[in-house]
Formats: structure tokens, sequence, C-alpha cells
């Protein structure tokens, strides 16, 4: 059989449509689920990052306060603590970053808490000659004026007190109604400013009292202005190694409620820079209880002034304080600066913290601003009435500084290098005494006048301002023992005035020839040495003034408000710039409690 030849053919590769149908069913299924699969990780990865770094801030901060805790706790010298501060947070994904933080640690920084306290624990009789003092006048010239005060004595009571001031003590006058400015501003001229030529004593002052007699009486009122005016040039002129003085005199109110608040956030910021503001209210319409809160936050003292005859006593008085007075206690001032420990928290997903561990204290910082989440270790007790035991922990960190930054937790070791605690009373005249004393000296004047020293005219002049002073501590006394300290310092500031009044009537009667020389300076001295023994009084009311610099100084605030105001506490207090004053009043006793905690790093 012979095969018939086929035709020749090409061989080629079939292409199998059913099967390339099934490979690309095939990819697209992977592709879908690849797919599928990135979109779950997409929603998972930023929650769970979110939640890593959650827990890294939650861990950061229990670290924060074991080693707070442990630095201000019951430790003793020698104790060592060790912790772990987690630094930053790994990544929870191969797809995702790590979050880094940064730790530093610095002995001294310009921005870290630095906290000094000062307070008069005894009484400690001393002459001094005077205190220099930059001195600002706030005179009101409303037109108000023209009627309680037509004779101008209100000027020439502030002549006075300005003839009294010595080289190189500096005085400027501030002219207000409705605005306040500085003299000779207030007719037309050039300011005339604190050191400006002839206000700081050469060559005499009479430059000053020259611009005295510019201050008319129209307008309205506007005393915060003036404080604020004031407290402007305090800050840009004022000369630190001087005391700082304000006396602000008016007979009326603000016009308006803005100017209230004025008056008390610039009385809030002289206390921060250290000025005391005397506040004098003529007649009958000062609005004496916002005066009197301007003195009492800044250490000052309110005087009521029933008529315009009685302001130069009052600009007497205060003179007093600084010139030919007595040192009526030794100052217990001390000065800590803490070193700070702050770690910032890197984040992706979580919102960032920042934490701070300065001064024994813990700042937790977060986009929404800064907050104490742990204050200074204080403790307040009453131990009386309307008294108190102030305790405060201090706490230096020492260490070299030390910079971390990443994921990695940091190793903390902390050593308690000294640990001292020590307990001082703060001294209280007992105002009952002090009335007696300021009686004897009565009793005493009146001795000498029989034995003809003195006219019996003479003698009355003196002893009427006696006993003037010893009803106003009799009265002193009582609000003390009801409880009433802020009352009492009123009472005994109105018997300082007495007093002061006391000295210059024995002068006077002396220049007149009514007494003899030497009574008028036997008087001079034991008159001097009551109103120090009442100074004394004031100084323990005063208490303890804890003086706090801090980069977030608005938290702090809030957190001595609040703290202070929950234990009932009487205490006043003030702010400006990265300051915060405050004062914890009628301390019976403070208790200070120091240590030095050296950290090291691994």
């Amino acid at each position: 059989m012979q095969w018939a030849p086929c035709p020749t053919m090409r061989a080629t590769l079939r292409k199998d449509e059913s099967a390339v149908a099934s490979t690309v069913a095939t990819v697209f299924v992977f592709l879908v689920v690849l797919l599928f699969l990135a979109a779950a990780m997409v929603a998972v990865i930023p929650q769970k990052q979110y939640e890593a770094e959650f827990a890294t801030a939650q861990e950061a901060l229990e670290a924060f306060e074991r080693l707070r805790a442990f630095s201000a706790g019951p430790g003793v010298a020698g104790g060592r603590f060790s912790v772990v501060l987690p630094l930053g947070t790994h990544a929870v994904s191969p797809f995702g970053a790590d979050s880094p933080g940064v730790l530093r640690f610095e002995e001294s920084v310009a921005t870290g808490v630095n906290v000094s306290m000062r307070f008069v624990p005894h009484f400690n009789q001393g002459r001094v000659t005077r205190v220099v003092q930059d001195v600002i006048l706030l005179m009101d010239s409303s037109g108000s004026m023209g009627v309680n005060d037509p004779g101008r004595l209100r000027i020439s009571g502030a002549k006075e007190y300005v003839g009294r001031l010595a080289y190189p003590d500096r005085v400027a006058i501030v002219d207000f109604d409705g605005d306040a400015v500085f003299t000779r501003v207030n007719v037309g001229g050039f300011p005339h400013l604190l050191g400006q030529g002839g206000h700081d004593g050469i060559p005499d002052y009479a430059d000053p009292q020259a611009d005295l007699d510019t201050i008319d009486q129209s307008g309205s009122t506007n005393f915060g202005d003036a404080i604020r005016i004031a407290n402007d040039e305090f800050v840009a002129r004022g000369n630190p190694a001087h005391a700082y003085v304000m006396i602000l005199l008016t007979d009326g109110q603000n016009n308006f409620a803005w100017q209230d608040t004025l008056a008390l956030t610039e009385a809030s910021r002289a206390r921060a820079n250290g000025i005391a503001i005397y506040t004098i209210g003529l007649g009958r319409d000062p609005d004496a209880a916002l005066l009197r809160a301007i003195a009492t936050t800044t250490g000052g003292t309110y005087y009521a002034a029933p008529n315009a005859a009685s302001i130069r006593w009052i600009y007497f008085e205060i003179s007093r304080r600084y010139q030919g007075s007595f040192v009526c206690g030794q100052l217990d001032a001390q000065d800590a600066a803490f070193g700070s420990l702050s770690l910032s928290l890197g984040a992706r997903e979580y919102p960032e913290q920042s934490l701070l561990l300065e001064g024994s204290s813990i700042v937790l910082g977060q986009t929404s601003g800064a907050a104490i989440r742990q204050g200074l270790p204080l403790e307040y007790a009453p131990s009386g009435p309307g008294t108190g035991v102030l305790s405060l922990t201090t706490v230096t960190f020492l260490g070299s500084s030390h910079i971390a930054t990443g994921v990695e937790p940091v190793f903390v070791e902390a050593k308690i290098l000294t640990r001292d605690s020590q307990r001082q009373a703060l001294v209280r005249p007992h105002l009952d005494d002090e009335a007696s004393g300021i009686s004897n000296i009565s009793a005493e004047v009146q001795s000498w006048t029989d034995q003809g020293a003195a006219t019996q005219a003479a003698a009355d002049a003196v002893i009427a301002e006696l006993d003037a002073a010893e009803g106003s501590v009799l009265a002193g006394f009582a609000n003390e023992s009801a409880g009433l300290h802020a009352d009492a310092k009123f009472d005994l500031d109105r018997a300082q005035a007495r007093l002061s009044a006391a000295i210059a009537a024995a002068d006077d009667q002396a220049d007149r020839g009514a007494m003899q020389r030497w009574l008028a300076v036997a008087i001079t001295d034991e008159v001097l040495v009551a109103a120090c023994r009442l100074d004394q009084w004031r100084n323990w009311y005063e208490g303890v003034t804890l003086d706090l610099r801090s980069s977030v100084p608005g938290a702090w605030a809030i957190w001595f408000n609040d703290v202070l105001t929950r234990v009932g506490a009487d205490f006043s207090m003030g702010q400006s710039g990265d300051r915060v004053i405050v004062s914890v009043h009628a301390v019976s006793s403070f208790v200070l409690d120091r240590r030095v905690v050296e950290l090291s790093f691994g």
C-alpha cells in the first residue's frame, strides 16, 4: 500500500483560549486580594500606631511620676532609685516609620523653674539710716478735688514727702484724671521720668516739687491707667538696688468697670516686679475696697484720709518706713535653682506630648497648652484661727548634661546626695502687750510733764496720738483673736500712722519750746520701738513669699490658686512675665525640706 503524500504543513504553537482566561482570572483575584489587604492595613496601621504612641506617653508619665516620688518622698541621703524612660515609639508595621523622641537634662536652664523664698522669722531691733527708694507719686487731678481738697493740701503734703528724700533717691510724678501722664506732659512739655535731672537729689528736689504745682483739678478718674504707666516706668528705668514705692492718692472711683480690672491686673504686675503700692482714699467717696485690694496685693497699705489735712500725716508715716526707721526683723531669703529633665515624645498619630520634671514638679505639655500635672510638694495645715503651718519640699537636680534621641528607652538612675529639713517658727508679737507698751509711753510723757519737762497742752498733743494708736492696736487684737488677720493688719496700719503723728507732735512741741528737746527725743525712740514691734507683726502676717520663675507661669498661677484655696490658706498672688509671686500669710511655722539629687543616664 502506498501512502499518498500529504501536503507539507508548518509547525506552530496553538493558543489555548480557555487557559488564558483561567490565568487572567487568577492574577485578577490575586490583585484584588492584595488591594483588599492593603486597604485593611491602611485602616488598621494608624490606629495601631496611635495606641502604641499612647502607651508610650503613659509609660513616660508613670516613669516621671516614680522619679518625682523618689526625689521628693521619704528618702534618705545615699538612697538610689532607677527608672526606664521610653524615648519614642517603634513603627507598628514595616510600612510605617518610627516616632522618635528627645530626652534632655540640664542642671541650669533659663526656662526652668527657679524658686526663692523670703520671710522674717524674728524680731531683731537695730537702726538703719534709711532705705534708698525709687518712688512714683500718682496724684488725682479730677474735678472733685476742687471740692475735697480746695486748699491743695495733697500737693503740699506730697512736696514734704519729696523734700524728705535724699540722694540717690529718685522720684517721678503721674498726673491722672480720665487719662494718666507724667508731669510735664500735662502742661505740654516733655515727661519728667525717674533719673530726670533734678529728680535724683542733684542738686536738690526742687524740680519735682515744682512739677507738683502743675497738677490741676478737672476731668474724670482712671487710676488703673496711672498704675499701668508707673509700672512701665519701674520696669524700664527702675534701679533694682532701690526699693520700688508707688503712692496712689484719689478721692473717687474709676469711671468704668474695665478700669477697675486694669487696676487689679496692674497691681498683680506690680507685685511680681517688687513694687509696693500705698493707697490713700480721700473723703467720703473713694473705692476703699478696690484701693485696699491694690495695697494688699502689693504688700503696701491702704490709708483712709477723712479730710485733706490728714494727708500730710499719711505721707509722713509712709516716709518713716524708708527713712530713720528700725529694722524689725532679720530677713531670711533662700534661693534654689532646680535642674530640668524634659522629654519630648515624637508622634505621628497620637497628639504630641512633652514632660518636664523641674523642682519636684511635673509639667505636662500638649497641643492645647501646658498644665501642672504634679506641683511643688507644698502642704498647709491650720494651726489656729486664721494661721497655719506651711511645708515645702525643694529638689535640686545635679548631673552631667545629657541629650538622647530616638526610640530606644533610656535608663536613668537617681541618687539622693543630701537631705536637710528645718522647721522655723515665725515670731508674732502679742498685740495686747503692745497696746500696754504704748499706754506706758503715754504715762511716761505725763510723768515728765508733771515734773515740768513739758506744758500740759504739749503733753496732751502727744498723748492724744498715742491714745489713738493704742485704740487701733486693741482693735487689731480683737480682730486677730477672731482670726481676721487682714482686718487686724489695717488696724495696725492706722496705729502706725498715729505713732508717726505722735513723733511729729513731739518734734513740733520741742520746736515751740513747749517741751524739752531731750523728752521729745526720748519719746521718738520709744515710739519707734513700739512701731518696730508692730512692724514685726506685719512681717508675721506677710508670711512666706515664694518667687517662682517658669516657662509656664500661667499654669503655675492656676495651680497655686487651686491648691491654696482648697486648703483654706490666706494668700495673695501676682504674675508678670515669667514670674509668679505668692505670699502665704499668717504662717506660724515654716518647714523646709531640701533635697539634692544626682541624675545619671545609661
